[in-house]
């Protein structure tokens, strides 16, 4: 697997397995950062208020804030770029797929100025830490002046640091011998999506915003980090329209908005008063959570967890594949960037900002994002496809449950009508991929119960 023609057979360097030992190492590391960035700038969009029904905001303040979400979630698209790209990395050097991450919050060593990897509302002292997240190397090392090594006089690392000691390491060993991973786990979206490459490049970028390329020799691999770095981590200059550029920008816009009404009298308040780090439950590795507590929100945040727990069994399966064919492939990427992401995590996570976390709370909930230790890959493409399907199922039980429960509640009609859609989006969902995988296994025998629960009275209440 190379660029280049030279595979012939030399004499390994005793070096070789220590250097691809670290360089995994590097890679998976530079894997939770992403996954990490990737969810705490999708939790600061859902945080956004951006309904014109929302008290204190007028029309022009809502449209700016529309703007910051949509700045918000093309830099979340990005961040999946960058672990799409990462996880081509690893597997290209002979790595496993990687998403495990520890929960939030958590302190975070590569970022060495007091800041945290954690799940907060939008705010100054967010975009704040999200601008360290991003800041080019050169500025950062500029920052921290002494404190630029530890006690032992090691430099501390940064996300660009990180990034530069990857490329040494790709570097350091000959193409031939370096680059062993199979072919068939390189993930290239646009030969996945449209294989006779019928559609222009601009419809397929579109498309998910998400497009990986495969890896498969040192230029592939050095184009990789370099757009990594270009686009924010670590850009040894500010570059137009990097992360770190547009953040930026959004932290200026934000300070004339609070001006401009301070001037004006009045306050301007954004973004929705959603927990920092909420769970449903203490984590083991996690301190500091905001538990949620009121019974419908905590329904819909174990119905969140569970179908985010989905997505990413499914990703390390996009990712680990071996047996699947290019239709197969191609379903689990449909279920994996289309429904999923859109019509489930997306539409959910953004309704969790609205539902009190507690009872008589001013604060609201927010997606927890939890990550069990149970999210593994599944080696056997059967065995695999049989979990995926039982899970889709549970997904459908769990929605149409928070559904009834909504109704009964006597919640928000909005919510209620929200919640039953999303109800009705999962089963169709979960018919669909059993009719793709096996054409026998759907309509499953066991009624999922449900949207038969709605009444139709309760029905025409949903729709009142």
């Amino acid at each position: 697997m190379s660029d280049t023609t030279t595979d012939r057979p030399v004499e390994a360097s005793p070096d070789i397995p220590a250097i691809r030992a670290r360089l995994v190492e590097y890679l998976c590391e530079a894997a939770e950062i992403e996954h990490s960035l990737c969810l705490q700038y999708l939790y600061a969009a859902f945080s956004l208020k951006t309904d014109p029904s929302e008290a204190g905001l007028d029309e022009a303040q809502i449209e700016t804030i529309r703007e910051w979400k949509g700045q918000l979630l093309k830099l979340s698209r990005e961040e999946m770029l960058h672990l799409g790209l990462v996880l081509n990395l690893l597997a290209a050097v002979g790595g496993a797929p990687y998403l495990q991450r520890p929960n939030f919050p958590q302190p975070e060593r590569y970022y060495p100025l007091g800041v945290i990897s954690a799940l907060t509302p939008f705010s100054r002292e967010t975009i704040d830490r999200f601008v360290v997240y991003e800041m080019p190397t050169v500025l950062l090392s500029g920052i921290l002046g002494d404190r630029r090594h530890d006690a032992d006089g090691e430099e501390r690392m940064t996300v660009g640091l990180l990034y530069e000691r990857i490329r040494e390491l790709f570097l350091a060993v000959p193409e031939h011998e370096l680059f062993i991973g199979s072919p068939r786990r390189q993930i290239d979206t646009a030969s996945i999506v449209d294989p006779d490459s019928v559609f222009e490049e601009e419809v397929l970028v579109v498309g998910y915003g998400v497009e990986p390329f495969p890896i498969t020799g040192r230029a592939s691999a050095m184009r990789a980090i370099d757009l990594i770095i270009e686009q924010g981590e670590g850009s040894a200059e500010n570059t137009e329209d990097s992360h770190y550029d547009r953040l930026l920008r959004i932290r200026d816009e934000l300070d004339r908005e609070v001006a401009a009404a301070a001037e004006a009298g009045r306050g301007f308040e954004p973004a929705r008063p959603m927990l920092e780090n909420p769970a449903v439950r203490n984590a083991p590795d996690a301190t500091g959570t905001g538990l949620i507590t009121e019974p419908l929100a905590r329904g819909v945040a174990e119905l969140f967890n569970a179908g985010y727990a989905l997505m990413v069994l499914m990703l390390l399966r996009f990712y680990g594949r071996v047996a699947e064919s290019r239709d197969e492939l191609r379903t689990l990427q449909q279920f994996v960037f289309f429904p999923l992401m859109t019509m489930f995590v997306r539409p959910l996570g953004e309704l969790l900002g609205e539902l009190p976390a507690a009872d008589g709370a001013a604060r609201t909930a927010g997606p927890p994002f939890e990550f069990a230790r149970g999210i593994q890959l599944i080696p056997e493409r059967e065995i695999a496809e049989r979990v995926f399907l039982e899970r889709l199922r549970d997904l459908t039980r769990r929605s149409q449950a928070v559904a009834v429960q909504a109704l009964e509640g006597d919640a928000d009609p909005r919510v209620t009508r929200r919640l039953r859609f999303l109800a009705e989006n999962v089963e169709r969902m979960m018919t669909q991929y059993a009719l793709e995988i096996r054409p026998d296994a759907a309509p499953h025998s066991e009624p999922v119960s449900s949207a038969a629960s709605l009444t139709d009275e309760g029905a025409d209440r949903v729709h009142a």
